[in-house]
């Protein structure tokens, strides 16, 4: 029996080989199992090669989140391509720009999705339903037809784990879709620590409300075929369908983000009424729970750990807070992940002293090969260790993350914000998620995204913009009001604008910069 974890593939040849019969994936009423899975992979793994996809070659994977999605991805890294997962709730401009700037030679899409498209030349296009001619590419090929004639497919790989696996394109906190480079061991290395202190098994059941596009959502798929578990893809988000998903298919594992939170508490009553017994553990990345989220949630789920989870793109998980310490509050964002050095240093390259705030700085076997084509961006946030011994090679390299911690004197981290979104409010520096955090606690307020806007030569009025609950009716003077009985005077927003909803980006986080745009233009 084969357990080498060298890349994707392994993994996936590993589940197969000690669970073959285990379901590895719940999909559209479908139930595939680890050993089903494999041996879909292998065939168009085989497809793609036949098709001409050489070493290295980019391919974009452009689908609604579903088995042909998992298939193709553990595909192309078996074959030696490089996936390039496509958020589908992307359009055809973002479309456009991902597929000239990683040079994409093949894409696998769904005819809808790419109806009355003009989108760059690639070499094939595998369609998972009927092929369609696509004026836009040299030939078009549906599954069945790539499929149909290969009776078998090989089970090994030409990949080592340097090789480039996949591009995960990201605007981050700052600038322009970034696609950040990630190797197999990167990815492996991934969900040999995440599984490790989630503490995951072949018994747990993760349901996937990520998309694959992200590396906070192709970690659940990763974790799961690591430790021959099962990945449930949801048919609907909507908070009712998500409830009746995770009591039907008894889900042990579920990773989300500040929004799904917010849908899910929108059927507290029903939690309340039925508990998520089978829950085992939720996680929490992308951004920090409000307090009044984080204390509805704790009292809801109150046999479920809650795993506070601090990364980024650019080295994947960098700290978690184990569910014992959660009282520390969801500020804390705890201590390195397992075989990770976390520092904080300050603006000499010292580390802090407990107390002083820093910059973030990870280093470990998950940091990313750096962002396709843009060396510039690449030293910016890619650097030689600083801390490393003079007599050692300077090739290990560390990410410097552009947020600003603090370490007490327990040794455990607490996120401040980012170094180029603080606010200096009267004189005062004030942290957006301070005020968010006071606007999420009042109760009309549903959601909230806080940031500054110039005032004067060093100054900023601090801006807000909430969404407010169903049912509830306020005015800005009265959100004002609220924060002035909370906080102090420097910490109350200037200028509060009240919104139906908050805009979203692709992968699901708070669309700051369009609220940034509109408060100008308005």
């Amino acid at each position: 029996m084969s357990l080498a974890e060298f890349t994707l593939f392994h993994l996936l040849r590993n589940a197969a080989e000690q669970r073959p019969d285990a379901v590895a994936v719940v999909a559209d009423g479908e139930r595939c199992t680890h050993g089903d899975l494999l041996r879909r992979t292998a065939l168009f793994a085989h497809a793609l090669r036949k098709a001409g996809l050489r070493r290295g070659d980019r391919v974009g994977v452009y689908l609604e989140k579903s088995l042909d999605a998992v298939v193709s991805i553990f595909a192309v890294a078996q074959a030696g391509g490089c996936f390039v997962s496509m958020n589908p709730l992307l359009k055809e401009p973002q479309v456009a720009h991902i597929m000239r700037n990683c040079g994409m030679r093949m894409l696998v899409s769904d005819p809808a999705k790419l109806e009355g498209s003009a989108l760059p030349e690639v070499e094939t296009v595998f369609l998972t339903h009927s092929a369609t001619a696509l004026a836009w590419a040299k030939r078009s090929v549906s599954f069945e037809e790539a499929l149909g004639s290969i009776s078998s497919g090989s089970l090994e790989t030409p990949a080592i784990e340097t090789d480039l696996a996949s591009i995960i394109y990201t605007s981050g906190s700052t600038g322009g879709p970034k696609g950040v480079m990630l190797s197999h061991r990167n990815l492996v290395a991934g969900a040999q620590i995440v599984s490790l202190y989630l503490e995951n098994t072949f018994s747990d059941r993760v349901l996937s409300v990520l998309p694959f596009s992200s590396d906070y959502g192709l970690s659940q798929l990763t974790t799961m075929v690591r430790v021959g578990g099962t990945l449930v893809l949801p048919r609907s988000l909507l908070p009712g369908d998500m409830l009746k998903t995770l009591r039907q298919e008894r889900i042990t594992g579920l990773a989300g983000m500040p929004p799904v939170w917010t849908l899910l508490l929108q059927n507290r009553r029903s939690l309340e009424r039925q508990p998520l017994s089978e829950l085992r553990y939720i996680t929490n990345s992308g951004g920090m729970i409000p307090q009044a989220h984080f204390e509805q949630l704790r009292s809801l789920l109150p046999s479920t750990k809650l795993y506070l989870m601090y990364g980024l793109t650019e080295a994947f998980r960098s700290t978690y807070l184990p569910p014992e310490h959660i009282d520390r509050g969801p500020a804390c964002i705890g201590r390195a992940i397992p075989n990770t050095d976390i520092w904080v240093l300050n603006e000499r390259g010292e580390e802090c002293l407990p107390g002083e705030e820093g910059e973030l700085v990870h280093r470990g076997p998950t940091v990313a090969l750096g962002f396709w084509g843009d060396e510039e961006k690449t030293r910016a946030v890619y650097k030689p260790n600083p801390l490393a011994s003079p007599e050692l090679p300077t090739l290990d390299r560390v990410v410097y993350s552009g947020d600003l911690v603090k370490r007490g004197e327990d040794g455990f981290l607490y996120f401040v914000g980012r170094r180029d979104e603080q606010i200096k409010s009267d004189g005062y520096r004030v942290s957006p998620h301070e005020v968010e955090d006071i606007l999420s606690g009042l109760p009309p307020v549903a959601e909230a995204a806080v940031f500054g806007q110039k005032d004067g030569a060093s100054g900023h009025k601090i801006v807000a913009v909430v969404a407010l609950k169903s049912g509830f009716t306020c005015t800005p003077e009265e959100i004002k009001a609220g924060c002035l009985q909370r906080a102090p005077h420097y910490v109350v927003p200037k200028i509060v604008q009240i919104l139906a909803e908050l805009p979203r980006t692709p992968s699901g986080k708070i669309d700051r910069s369009a609220l940034k745009h509109g408060v100008a233009r308005g």
